[in-house]
C-alpha cells in the first residue's frame, strides 16, 4: 500500500492534537464532513487544538500514527486500500447449470459462475438468488484460490438474495455499512468476477448515481455507474471505508445505455440474512391484495394523488375478511404513506405473519381506517 508523508508534528501533550491556525470562541463546534465531534476542539493555554484521532477517524484515506514523540499523518491510495481490505471477504462461486434450467444447452459445458460476500467467519456467504438457483455442485473459491464445496441454505427470488455455506472457519467477514449514510455522489467500488472466472476479484470504481430506484421491480435499489458485468452478480458494492453498502444485482444493457448498474441496498441484505437465520426463508406477511400503480408512480413523476389502488383481491385470502374492495386506495400503513407497490413491499419488511397493522384507505373520496392481521402464504 503506497503512502505519502504529509506532515510530522511534535508530540506536545498527552492527547494527540493538531494546532489550528485560528483562535475560536469558547464552545466552538467542530464538524468534519458534516459530522459533529463532541469535544472536538480543545483549548490549552489560550490556544485551540483539534484531536488528530478525530481527523483520522472522520476523513477517509487519512491515517495517523503516534510514536513516542511524533505524530505522523499520511494519506493513502483510497481505492487500492479499499480493495485490499475487502477482497479477502469476496468469493467466486462456480457450478454446473441444472438440466432442468431453461438456459441449459447440451452443446456447451453449462458452467456458470458469480460472486459472493462472506458475512460470517464460520463460512456463511450472501449472494444473488439468480446466481445459485439453477446451480448444482456449487463450489466457492476464496481470495487465496482455495476451493470448497458449498450448500444452499436459503433463497429468496423476490429479493434476489441467497445464503450459501462452506465448511471452513476463520474467514474474514465483510463489514456492512449504514444505508442512511449513503448519498448520491459518494465514491464506490464494485468487486466481483466479470465475464470469466479467471477474472475473480476484479474491481471497478464509480459513484452512487441514485437511491431508492424501483424500475418496475418489487423492491428499491441503489443505482451506480461502477461497471458491473455478467459474473459480478452477488458481489459487494463498497464505500471508501471498505464497508459493503450493497450487493450487485443487475444492469441495464442496450444500445446507447451506459453506466446503469443496480445493487440491493445493505438494509435489504440485513433483512434477508436475519430472516434466513431465524426461519430458513423470508416469511412475508400476506393479505392477498394486488395493486395498480399510478402513471406518476410508474414514471417517477411527482405524486398528485396519494395512495396506491387495489387492483384485485385473491379469493380465500385474509383480505376478504376486511372492509377492503377493488378500486379502494391504500393511503398509509400505521401512518407511513404508501404511493406504489414498491412502497408497500418495502413497508411489509417491518412485519411478520400474525402481526397487526392499521390500514388507512380511501373510497369515494371518504377516508377510513381498518385493523388487519397478516396471514402467511
Amino acid at each position: 500500500m503506497k503512502k505519502f508523508n504529509l506532515v510530522r508534528c511534535a508530540f506536545l501533550v498527552i492527547v494527540s492534537v493538531l494546532c489550528t491556525a485560528n483562535t475560536f470562541a469558547a464552545g466552538t463546534t467542530l464538524r468534519i464532513n458534516g459530522q459533529e465531534l463532541i469535544d472536538g476542539v480543545k483549548t490549552i493555554e489560550g490556544r485551540q487544538y483539534i484531536s488528530a484521532d478525530a481527523i483520522s477517524s472522520h476523513l477517509e484515506g487519512i491515517t495517523v500514527t503516534q510514536g513516542n514523540n511524533t505524530i505522523e499523518i499520511n494519506s493513502v491510495n483510497k481505492i487500492s486500500n479499499v480493495v485490499s481490505k475487502v477482497s479477502p471477504s469476496v468469493v467466486g462461486i462456480i457450478g454446473k447449470l441444472k438440466e432442468s434450467s431453461y438456459e441449459y444447452d447440451e452443446t456447451s459445458d453449462n458452467i456458470i459462475f458469480g460472486t459472493g460476500v462472506i458475512y460470517r467467519s464460520s463460512g456463511y456467504i450472501i449472494t444473488n438468488a439468480h446466481v445459485v438457483k439453477d446451480m448444482e455442485s456449487i463450489v466457492v473459491v476464496l481470495s487465496n484460490s482455495k476451493a470448497y464445496k458449498a450448500r444452499l441454505k436459503a433463497i429468496d427470488e423476490d429479493l434476489d438474495l441467497a445464503e450459501i455455506k462452506i465448511d471452513k472457519g476463520g474467514l474474514q467477514p465483510a463489514k456492512f455499512g449504514d444505508i442512511s449514510q449513503v448519498a448520491v455522489g459518494d465514491e464506490v467500488v464494485a468487486i466481483g468476477t466479470p465475464l470469466s472466472f479467471g477474472l475473480r476479484n476484479s474491481a471497478t470504481r464509480g459513484i452512487i448515481s441514485g437511491m431508492n430506484r424501483s424500475e418496475n421491480r418489487q423492491y428499491r435499489f441503489i443505482q451506480t455507474d461502477a461497471a458491473i458485468n455478467s459474473g459480478n452478480s452477488g458481489g459487494p458494492l463498497v464505500n471508501m471505508k471498505g464497508e459493503v453498502v450493497g450487493i450487485n444485482s443487475w444492469v441495464y444493457a442496450g444500445i446507447g445505455v451506459q453506466g446503469m448498474s443496480f445493487s440491493i441496498p445493505i438494509d435489504s441484505v440485513r433483512y434477508a440474512i436475519n430472516q434466513f437465520e431465524k426461519f430458513g426463508k423470508i416469511r412475508r406477511p400476506y393479505l392477498g391484495l394486488a395493486f395498480s400503480d399510478s402513471i406518476t408512480s410508474i414514471y417517477g413523476l411527482p405524486n398528485t394523488v396519494s395512495g396506491v389502488t387495489v387492483k384485485s383481491i385473491e379469493k380465500g385470502s385474509p383480505a376478504q375478511k376486511y372492509n377492503i374492495k377493488v378500486d379502494d386506495r391504500l393511503i398509509s400503513i400505521n401512518g407511513i404513506k404508501v404511493n406504489s407497490t414498491t412502497d408497500y413491499n418495502e413497508e411489509m419488511k417491518k412485519y411478520l405473519p400474525g402481526d397487526i397493522a392499521e390500514f388507512k384507505l380511501q373510497r369515494d373520496n371518504r377516508e377510513f381506517s381498518i385493523s388487519v392481521t397478516f396471514g402467511e402464504k
